[in-house]
């Protein structure tokens, strides 16, 4: 079966780390252990020569960290990987090996070392000396690096403190140690490329090529920035393990207390998928109770959670009823003053809330609104501003290629035509992570719509948000701790504001006033736009459908519009146009691609997109697509399901639904992590990948809401029927070519890194590549 694979490749992936980690600990301990030999005994002349063969095959042993690191076999950065192991390689084999075995010395005999601007010129002795500093320095960092990672590999929390302290420490001095032995052996070696004597894997003599010592002086450059980019990224990995911010206070909504005590996020998901799926597939459910390493084995139960939700609508609500009542029942509350009970209580119980200000636009309404694009294309960074028949024009090249769905295009091109729908002057939302990065506040802001924002109470906030609506058409309505007397500027950004974790209750009692007093009973859309990291982007999520769940109960279902943004790193139920694409796709594939193909997939890297269809109760195929990334953990998916079930439950209660597929976008916060920045700059050769700026996907977005809550026939609609309710999250979907791309989503990262590498540095490559072919020549 596919779980029993999983295990044993799971199994095998640990067995083989851990052989390869005892392998390096043995061979630098012994290597250390000879070195300190030969020192005590004074016979330093002989160290190339007694520890040539295992400083060759330790130090040579490390390519394979490359292709760890590469295939997902590790989480380390290929980049940071390669700079190390590729320095590491020169120095044994371009420095060490020639400046050692040369049958001769071209060095003075005397003692100590001759510096000159040109040359340093060291005795023989003082040579070795060198070296013997070099390859301590190595072994100590190597045999404290294998040990943690050993043992990390086995079993994270069983790593002792004082093995964790050495490796996020011991760096401090072995790094600055060992680079200087890498870059005196280096440069030691100029005499012989003067000389006429170069590196050669025989150790016999040659003529040197006369750029031989120009690219000496480039390795010894790379240094220049290597150590400096190498030592601070330690340090920063330092100052996170060893030195931990202190945990805020825990306040809001919280995680339930597992049985050993313990706020378990693990525990909690577990038990609330396995409550989800226990009336509709017990066996599933027993499933993810059994799970034992749910951090790297959760996206399996995520595929089959959506697997038995589609197949009918009754499994669909009711898994998401379930879901969402365990995690009310599950989930606690915790006050300021410490008082702890269920979130479902602290709902019911408290009565707190706000009061409420109205800032209007200084600016009056324009003669037109209208929709324009801000599109700057991502890999070749050619900028247009798209609207009306130029980015009708762009939708369908879109289209054409599969970045986006066609029900997609349609629906944009249904809000260029019609103007009219981009007058919000008569519309109401509540935006709830109001100045999100993915949110619509900038556009809703531009198209003067009337907005009841809720964002949190600092003040740098407010006054972006403030100083914004002022100088637009539009309208903004807010939660504030005092009442407005006139307060202006900061004084009155200082009051304004709410936290949405720690004040669930207060703001689902505003929202109850403020609601029906601002929108006067026409419709509102409700959007939850926020975004925290890993735990916390459950608990914000669950909070924001609270205030969610109370509106609609108070405003009533059919007055309310939800709306919220889908991922493409999630698992759907996709139309049968887009498995076929796919498929199409990777038949149509590059032969580079296909040769990449065949040689990572069994690695699990550039699989095939396409999953094969499953019936529906009604006998129908369903077709899916698994674009889970593990990396991003189990919370970010819980939390996307969560929102999920919130939209199956609400739109069956006869609300509106909004949730659309965003493509993959390079925010701030995502470009910020440089791995994720290499794989957006590289994954544009996977058709149809693209993936786009945040304007972009802003505008898009954006519009794509103002279709849904004005087209009585989206799928947004309850009163649209749909052949599987879980079809409604794959429609009019903006996935920037995640249905249809011919590999799987999650597989194409680190090909995709490569490939941004190689277009940054492709002209190194090359001279690098032409040098080593001159140096062939030279030497047939």
């Amino acid at each position: 079966s596919a779980a029993g694979q999983g295990k044993l490749c799971r199994m095998l992936r640990v067995l083989y780390l851990c052989f390869y980690n005892l392998f390096g600990l043995c061979g630098w301990a012994m290597i250390l252990f000879q070195v300190v030999s030969i020192l005590l005994e004074g016979r330093v002349t002989n160290l190339w020569k007694e520890l040539e063969g295992t400083v060759k095959l330790v130090q040579g042993a490390a390519v394979l960290e490359i292709m760890h690191s590469l295939l997902g076999l590790v989480r380390s950065p290929v980049s940071r990987t390669f700079v190390q192991v590729t320095s590491r390689l020169l120095t044994v084999w371009a420095s060490m090996d020639p400046l050692y075995t040369y049958p001769y010395t071209p060095f003075p005999k005397g003692k100590g070392c001759n510096y000159s601007i040109d040359v340093v010129e060291c005795s023989e002795e003082w040579n070795y000396y060198i070296g013997a500093m070099t390859l301590i320095a190595w072994s100590f960092a190597e045999i404290i690096r294998y040990s943690f990672y050993g043992i990390n590999t086995v079993s994270p929390k069983s790593v002792p403190f004082v093995l964790v302290w050495f490796r996020y420490s011991g760096f401090i001095i072995l790094y600055p140690v060992g680079v200087a032995g890498e870059m005196l052996c280096a440069y030691m070696t100029l005499p012989l490329l003067q000389k006429g004597m170069c590196p050669r894997f025989e150790g016999f003599l040659q003529t040197c090529p006369s750029y031989s010592v120009t690219l000496l002086y480039v390795f010894l450059a790379n240094y220049v920035w290597g150590l400096p980019w190498l030592y601070t990224t330690m340090l920063g990995e330092r100052k996170k393990r060893l030195y931990p911010k202190p945990a805020p206070k825990l306040q809001g909504v919280v995680f339930p207390v597992s049985k050993n005590g313990e706020r378990s996020t693990t525990n909690a998901a577990k038990e609330i998928f396995a409550m989800a799926m226990e009336s509709t597939d017990a066996k599933m459910a027993d499933k993810v109770k059994k799970e034992k390493n749910w951090r790297f084995g959760y996206t399996k139960h995520i595929l089959n959670n959506l697997v038995v939700s589609a197949k009918s609508q009754k499994h669909a609500i009711e898994i998401a009823e379930n879901g969402l009542k365990a995690m009310y029942e599950k989930f606690e509350f915790i006050t300021e003053d410490n008082t702890t009970m269920s979130f479902k209580d602290a709902l019911a119980k408290r009565t707190g809330s706000f009061y409420t200000h109205t800032v209007k636009g200084r600016k009056g309404r324009p003669s037109e609104f209208t929709i324009r694009v801000p599109y700057k294309c991502f890999h070749t960074g050619k900028e247009t501003m798209l609207e009306g028949h130029e980015l009708i024009d762009q939708i369908d090249r879109w289209v054409q290629y599969g970045t986006i769905e066609p029900d997609c295009g349609e629906a944009i091109k249904e809000v260029v035509r019609n103007k009219s729908w981009c007058d919000l002057s008569k519309e109401y939302f509540v935006l709830l992570g109001a100045t999100s990065a993915m949110g619509p506040f900038q556009l809703l802001k531009e198209l003067g719509a009337n907005i009841i924002a809720v964002d949190l109470d600092r003040p740098g906030i407010w006054k972006k948000i403030i100083t914004e609506i002022e100088d637009s058409c539009a309208t903004v309505t807010f939660p504030m701790r005092m009442p407005f007397k006139g307060q202006q500027g900061d004084e009155l950004y200082q009051l304004c504001g709410a936290n949405i974790m720690n004040q669930t209750p207060e703001i689902c009692n505003w929202l109850k006033e403020c609601v029906p007093k601002v929108c006067g009973g026409k419709a509102v859309t409700l959007g939850g736009y926020t975004y925290l990291d890993g735990e916390l982007h459950v608990r914000v999520n669950l909070a924001c459908d609270a205030i969610i769940s109370s509106v609609i109960q108070n405003y009533g279902a059919k007055n309310v519009r939800i709306a919220s943004l889908c991922t493409p790193t999630d698992a759907y139920a996709i139309p049968k146009q887009a498995h076929d694409a796919s498929i199409q796709n990777l038949k149509e594939a590059p032969l580079w691609q296909k040769i990449l193909h065949a040689m990572m997939s069994p690695f699990g890297r550039l699989l095939p997109n396409t999953l094969p269809p499953f019936k529906d109760a009604n006998g129908k195929d369903v077709y899916i697509m698994d674009g889970l990334v593990v990396a991003q953990g189990p919370n970010y998916a819980w939390a996307k399901r969560l929102q999920q079930w919130r939209a199956v439950l609400a739109r069956s209660q006869g609300a509106t639904v909004s949730i659309n597929i965003a493509p993959a976008t390079a925010t701030l916060s995502v470009v910020s992590n440089k791995s994720f920045a290499a794989a957006y700059g590289g994954m544009h050769v996977f058709k149809p990948m693209e993936v786009f700026y945040q304007q972009v996907s802003n505008a898009v977005m954006g519009a794509l809401l103002i279709a849904d809550i004005s087209n009585p026939k989206s799928a947004a609609s309850p009163s649209v029927e749909l052949e599987n309710p879980m079809l409604l999250f794959s429609k009019n979907a903006f996935h920037g070519g995640a249905m249809r791309c011919l590999f799987k989503y999650t597989s194409i990262g680190e090909v995709a890194v490569l490939v941004y590498f190689t277009k940054l540095y492709g002209f190194y490559l090359l001279a690098a590549a032409a040098v080593v072919v001159g140096f062939l020549l030279r030497s047939v």
